[in-house]
């Protein structure tokens, strides 16, 4: 582990961060994996010790979900407002990794950047040490955020599929839904037929998992305010409320078909579904919905661990 956490001062995660300009923007190409403490490759996570087997949360999406601002909105809280999740941060292998998830996501809340999408080939695995509110009891974390583009592959390619062993062994299996791309007419359709072919993909080749907690995480839904009320707004540009209304039903429908196709293929009980904004870390003002899915996410895994001699890592991640 890390012998730099104590005293870490993180950018984006205290009152007193400078907010960012352009000119942070524009700086040489970042190659992940080029710094210590970065994220890491599915081979080095053999590496990782644990008095424990770790809980594997794998995140899984097609691109634009939010995976990596979520990754970075729950470091971000688990360092300046633990008291939420009754979690203390103890110690990290990949603290420069979580650091630059932290980063983007303010950029991206600042409005001088879109979130840059992990890319293809991008280290995704991360690992934190948490302990109870005390700091004791300290349990290891591993979390998987693919990039959407492999999720996107795997639409079409069976042996893209076959590669993400993560998802099939995971502990806890959190699906994204970009609520952005059901409020948009275009791209509605597209999406549900996608959702449903990635879906039955992984259960066709086995590669589903059949242990693991599902969740379902609806990103992004304070756009649906926001597309409510330019939806409402007329001609003349006064309110009409009954568009409103009925834009935000049309909503709510997208939302049950989409989650009916997700039942279809996998058991996702009601408590397990969740309504989030991935950026909604504001001090004292933070998403519920995100609150709620890190706090059940942080929770010991229902399922019977494996023995504690059983090499989880090798056989996970070099089957």
């Amino acid at each position: 582990m890390s012998d730099e956490v104590v005293g870490l001062k993180l950018d984006g995660t205290g009152e007193e961060a400078v907010k960012p300009t352009q000119s942070d923007v524009q700086e040489p190409e970042y190659i992940e994996g080029s710094y210590r403490y970065d994220a890491l490759k599915d081979a080095d996570v053999n590496s990782l010790k644990s008095d424990s087997r770790p809980t594997l949360i794998t995140l899984f999406g097609i691109s634009e979900c939010g995976k990596t601002t979520f990754v970075g909105s729950l470091f971000a809280i688990l360092r300046r407002r633990p008291e939420l999740l009754k979690m203390t941060f103890l110690d990290s292998d990949t603290l420069t990794g979580f650091e630059k998830r932290v980063h983007l996501r303010l950029l991206s809340e600042n409005g001088i950047s879109e979130q840059p999408r992990t890319r293809r080939k991008a280290n995704s695995i991360l690992n934190a040490v948490l302990g109870n509110e005390r700091g004791e009891n300290p349990r290891m974390f591993v979390f998987s955020d693919k990039s959407g583009e492999i999720y996107l592959d795997a639409v079409s390619k069976d042996n893209v599929v076959e590669e993400q062993t993560a998802v099939k062994h995971a502990d806890k299996l959190v699906i994204f839904v970009d609520i952005e791309a059901l409020l948009n007419d275009k791209k509605y359709m597209l999406y549900k037929k996608n959702t449903a072919t990635l879906l039955t993909r992984f259960k066709t080749k086995n590669m589903l998992p059949l242990n693991a907690e599902i969740f379902v995480a609806f990103n992004k839904i304070d756009k649906v305010e926001e597309e409510a009320i330019k939806a409402s707004v007329t001609n003349e540009e006064s309110f009409d409320e009954t568009k409103k209304h009925a834009f935000i039903a049309t909503w709510k429908a997208k939302r049950i078909s989409i989650l009916d196709i997700i039942r279809e293929i996998i058991n996702v009980p009601n408590e397990n579904v969740f309504d989030i904004c991935s950026k909604g870390i504001q001090r004292e003002a933070e998403d519920k919905g995100l609150v709620d899915l890190l706090t059940k996410l942080l929770d010991k895994p229902k399922k019977k661990a494996l023995s504690v001699d059983y090499n989880w890592i090798q056989g996970l991640l070099k089957a």
